[in-house]
C-alpha cells in the first residue's frame, strides 16, 4: 500500500484503520485535467484542495507515552524533560519485507541546540506491538532494559551519552542505524557525525527519506546532506520473521525539546493505487457531465489486491441521472456496474499485478435549479485496500449563462529594443462581474521587439459564469533608424528665383525614396539682398522617426570684377612679361589679381610693331571680365642729324638750325626736335 503527497494525478488517499476514520489528503496544487469529450476539450478540471494527513487512520500513539496525533502532525515528545513516547503502525496491516518500503516524512527537533535527546525511526518485530517503547532520556525510546526487540532503527541523536555513543567520534549529534538492545553500548551503523556547531536542531522542518530494498536486505536513509545504509544478513535473525509494525519513538531528559514529525509518503508491500478523476471546469444547470476516472497502481511489484470504490455527488447533480457506466480493466476485461453500487461502496476493482489500471467513466446531469452561480460541485471517489483509504476529489463550477464580458484593447506601435508590457493598457469589464481586467490571460503573443515587424497577442477573460471573450491585437515593432536628408550649401545670384527643394533628396531604409514628404520648415533666403542665409529642411518616416537639416544659401551681386592694366611701350628685344602691373578685384572677393589669365598675347619683341594682350578674370558668382591692352615695341636705332660747314659774312645774321634737318626711323621728321646744345659762332668778328 502507499500514502503519498498528492501529484496532478492524484487529488488525494487517505489510510484508514478501525480507529475513528478522518479524511487525509497530501498537499497539492490544483491539477488542471482535460476532458475527452470533443465539445469539453482544452477545458481544465479542479480538483478541491485536502491539507491534512490524520495520523490516526493508519497510525496509533504507545499507551501512556508523552506522544498525541493532532491530524497531520505528530508530536513525538513536548517540550518537557523526562518525556518518552511513541507511534506505530496498524498491526493488522503489517510491512511484509520480501517487497520493497518506502517512507518520507518531515522532522522537527527543536530549536534548543543543548536539548535533548532525538527520535528514531523503527522497524520492529517486539511481541509488545504497537505498546513496544524503550526507555526516556539517551534511550530515545528503542534502547534501555525494555529496549524495542526484533528491531532495526534510524537514531537522530540529538544529546551525545559517554555509555552509549562511545563509538561516536567527535562526541556530536549524529545520524546512524542502530540494532536495539539492553547493552550500555550501541553499535552504531551507517555513522553521519554533524561537525561541530551543527545542530539536529535548527528550528527548521526537514525531510527524510527510509528505502528497504527487499532484494538485498537493506535499509537506507537520506537526510539533508547526510545518508547512510546497513544490509541485514538474516531477516529472521534481526526480526524474527518477514512481517513487521514500524514507527517513531523518541525521548527527553534532563535536557528537552518539542520533537514533531508528519508522514508525507508512504509505500509498503508493492500497493500504491492512485485515482485520478476528470471533468470540465464548469457546468450550467440542466448539463450533463462525463466523469472520468482512471484508478492505477504505482508499485509494479503488487500482488494481486482488490480495491473497493465508493463515489458521493454533490447534492447539486441528480444521482438518478446517473448513465453510460463503463468500467475497463487495462487488458479489456469490463465490468457491468449500476449507479447503486457507485454511490454504495459496491464496486470491486480487482487488480491482478502492480501494472493493473482501470477506467471508469459515467454520465451525471446537473440539476435544473442549480444555483447560485459559482458554486463548486464536487466528487469524492473513496477506494479502499486492506484498511487504507485512498480518495479523489475534483470539483466543477457551476455558471449561469449571459452577456459576454468585453476586452478594451488597441493595437500598438513599439520602437525597435524597447520594452513592451502586453497588459499594458488593457482592461476587460463585465455587465454582471464589473471590471474583470484582473483577470485577462495573454493566451498568445510573438512579439518580439528585437526585430521590425508584425506581431500579434490575443488576450482571454472568462467571466464567473464561464462566459470567454478572446481579442487579438496587432503590435507593430519599427524601426529606430531615422531618414537621411540629402542637401548641400547653395549660392544664388542677387535678384535670381531660388527654389529650397531644388537638388533636395531624403531616403529611408525601410520606406525607400522619402523625397515627396520633405518639409521646409525655416527659410529666410531673400534674392534681393546679398548676404547668408538658411533653409532648414525635416521629414519624417514611417516609423515616427524624425530628421532635420540646416544649408547655408548665399546670395551674392552680378556685378563683374575690375582688370587694372595699361597699354605699354617696350625696346625691341627686351623682355616682356604679360602680367607685370596688371591687377584685379571684385566687390565681393577682394583681390582677385592672382586669379587673373592671359587669354590671348602675340606680342614678339624681336620686331618692331604694335601688338595686344588680353586679359580675363572670373569671381566667385561667375561674372567674368575681360580687358586688351597695346603693347608697342620700338626700335633701339638713333636719330640723324643733316647739317654742313656753313660761310657767314661778318657782321650779318646767323641762323643756327638753317640747313640743318634731324630724321629717325621710327618717328621720321624730327627736325622740331633739335636742340642746340652748343654755339659760340661771332658774326663781329672774322
Amino acid at each position: 500500500m502507499s500514502l503519498k503527497k498528492v501529484s496532478l494525478t492524484a487529488a488525494a488517499f487517505v489510510l484508514l484503520t478501525g480507529l475513528p476514520v478522518q479524511t487525509y489528503a497530501a498537499n497539492m496544487a490544483d491539477p488542471q485535467v482535460y476532458s475527452t469529450k470533443a465539445e469539453m476539450k482544452l477545458q481544465a478540471a479542479q480538483a478541491v484542495e485536502e491539507n491534512s494527513f490524520d495520523m490516526t487512520d493508519y497510525f496509533s500513539i504507545v499507551p501512556g507515552s508523552s506522544s498525541f496525533i493532532d491530524k497531520d502532525t505528530v508530536t513525538i515528545t513536548p517540550d518537557k524533560i523526562t518525556q518518552v513516547g511513541g507511534l506505530w503502525s496498524d498491526e493488522n496491516n503489517k510491512i511484509d519485507l520480501t517487497k520493497n518500503f518506502h517512507l518520507e516524512a518531515n522532522l522537527y527537533m527543536g530549536t534548543d541546540s543543548n536539548g535533548g535527546d532525538g527520535m528514531a525511526f523503527v522497524m520492529q518485530n517486539d511481541s509488545r506491538g504497537a505498546e513496544a517503547l524503550g526507555e526516556r532520556g539517551g534511550a530515545l525510546g528503542i534502547y534501555g532494559t525494555n529496549y524495542v526487540q526484533n528491531a532495526l532503527a534510524v537514531e537522530f541523536d540529538t544529546f551525545y551519552n559517554g555509555d552509549w555513543d562511545r563509538d561516536v567520534s567527535p562526541a556530536n549529534e549524529h545520524i546512524a542505524i542502530t540494532v536495539p538492545s539492553a547493552n550500555s553500548t550501541i553499535d552504531h551503523h551507517a555513522l553521519s557525525v554533524l561537525p561541530t556547531g551543527t545542530y539536529l536542531e535548527d528550528g527548521q522542518t526537514h525531510a527524510v527519506t527510509f528505502d528497504w530494498d527487499a532484494a538485498s536486505k537493506t535499509l537506507s536513509y537520506h537526510y539533508l546532506s547526510y545518508s547512510g545504509s546497513y544490509t541485514v544478513a538474516d531477516l529472521q535473525e534481526t526480526f524474527g520473521g518477514t512481517n513487521i509494525i514500524f514507527g517513531f519513538t523518541g525521548s527527553t531528559g534532563s535536557q528537552k525539546n518539542l520533537q514533531e514529525l508528519t508522514i508525507t509518503d508512504l509505500q509498503i508491500n508493492g500497493v500504491s493505487p492512485t485515482i485520478k478523476t476528470e471533468l470540465k471546469s464548469s457546468v450550467e444547470p440542466s448539463e450533463v457531465v462525463q466523469v472520468k476516472q482512471t484508478i492505477t497502481n504505482d508499485a509494479s511489484d503488487a500482488a494481486p489486491f482488490n480495491l473497493t470504490l465508493n463515489t458521493t455527488l454533490d447534492p447539486l447533480f441528480d444521482e438518478s441521472s446517473i448513465s453510460n457506466i463503463q468500467l475497463v480493466r487495462n487488458d479489456g476485461q469490463t465490468y457491468s456496474i449500476t449507479k447503486e453500487a457507485l454511490l454504495n461502496n459496491q464496486v470491486d476493482l480487482p487488480f491482478i499485478g502492480g501494472d493493473s489500471s482501470f477506467t471508469l467513466t459515467y454520465d451525471v446531469q446537473v440539476k435544473s435549479d442549480a444555483a447560485p452561480k459559482g458554486t463548486s460541485l464536487q466528487i469524492q471517489t473513496v477506494g479502499k485496500v486492506n484498511g487504507v483509504k485512498y480518495t479523489s476529489s475534483a470539483a466543477t463550477k457551476l455558471v449561469i449563462p449571459g452577456e459576454k464580458p468585453v476586452i478594451s484593447a488597441s493595437d500598438k506601435s513599439v520602437k525597435k529594443g524597447s520594452t513592451f508590457d502586453p497588459l499594458d493598457g488593457v482592461s476587460a469589464t463585465d455587465t454582471e462581474d464589473g471590471n474583470v481586467t484582473s483577470q485577462v490571460k495573454v493566451t498568445a503573443n510573438n512579439v518580439d521587439t528585437s526585430k521590425v515587424g508584425t506581431y500579434h497577442v490575443t488576450y482571454s477573460v472568462t467571466d464567473s459564469d464561464g462566459n470567454t471573450t478572446t481579442k487579438t491585437i496587432t503590435v507593430t515593432v519599427t524601426s529606430t533608424d531615422a531618414p537621411t536628408i540629402s542637401a548641400t550649401d547653395k549660392s544664388v545670384k542677387k535678384g535670381t528665383t531660388f527654389n529650397p527643394l531644388t537638388g533636395v533628396s531624403a531616403s529611408d531604409l525601410e520606406d525607400g525614396n522619402v523625397t515627396s514628404i520633405i518639409q521646409v520648415t525655416a527659410n529666410d533666403v531673400n534674392t534681393s539682398k546679398v548676404g547668408t542665409y538658411h533653409v532648414t529642411y525635416s521629414v519624417t518616416n514611417s516609423d515616427g522617426n524624425t530628421t532635420t537639416k540646416t544649408i547655408t544659401v548665399t546670395v551674392t551681386s552680378n556685378d563683374a570684377p575690375v582688370i587694372s592694366a595699361t597699354d605699354k611701350t617696350m625696346k625691341k628685344g627686351g623682355t616682356f612679361n604679360p602680367l607685370t602691373g596688371v591687377s584685379a578685384t571684385d566687390t565681393e572677393d577682394g583681390n582677385l589679381t592672382s586669379s587673373v589669365k592671359v587669354t590671348a598675347n602675340n606680342v614678339d619683341t624681336s620686331k618692331v610693331g604694335t601688338y595686344h594682350v588680353t586679359y580675363a578674370v572670373t569671381d566667385s558668382d561667375g561674372n567674368t571680365t575681360t580687358k586688351t591692352i597695346t603693347v608697342t615695341v620700338t626700335s633701339n636705332d638713333a636719330p640723324v642729324i643733316e647739317a654742313s660747314d656753313i660761310v657767314q659774312r661778318i657782321r650779318t645774321t646767323y641762323d643756327v638750325k638753317k640747313a640743318v634737318t634731324a630724321s629717325d626711323t621710327e618717328d621720321g621728321d624730327i627736325t622740331n626736335k633739335i636742340t642746340v646744345t652748343a654755339n659760340d659762332v661771332n658774326t663781329e668778328k672774322s
